[in-house]
């Protein structure tokens, strides 16, 4: 917030006791957030498309500090899951392809914008 920045994108890898649960999800404060909405629906979008990963959609999380206290559109991006191994073979062989779309997510999300 210090830093007045457009936009705060929070990545992480996702872990789950059941090694079957895998897939992308990006999550937002509310789902009447609005702007963030729209970022997490763009990122979403552009990572399910591009790495064929499963589609988690995009999720409310409101207990999340990072998310509920930012000043900007906030999300955060669960790319894939550490505890599926289709999973963790994405994330190992295909980093740049996970931030590539996550950078195409933000220009269709400002594009939209207008």
């Amino acid at each position: 917030n210090g830093w007045k920045a457009d936009l705060f994108i929070s990545i992480h890898c996702n872990a789950a006791a059941a090694e079957e649960a895998q897939g992308t999800e990006t999550l937002v404060y509310s789902e009447d957030s609005g702007e963030a909405y729209a970022l997490a629906e763009c990122i979403q979008n552009q990572i399910v498309q591009s790495l064929g990963t499963v589609d988690r959609g995009v999720k409310e999380r409101p207990g999340l500090a990072v998310l509920r206290e930012t000043d900007m559109p906030a999300v955060l991006v669960e790319t894939a899951f550490i505890t599926n191994e289709d999973d963790v073979q994405l994330l190992m062989n295909r980093k740049d392809e996970f931030a590539r779309a996550i950078a195409r997510g933000v220009t269709d999300y400002v594009a939209k914008k207008g």
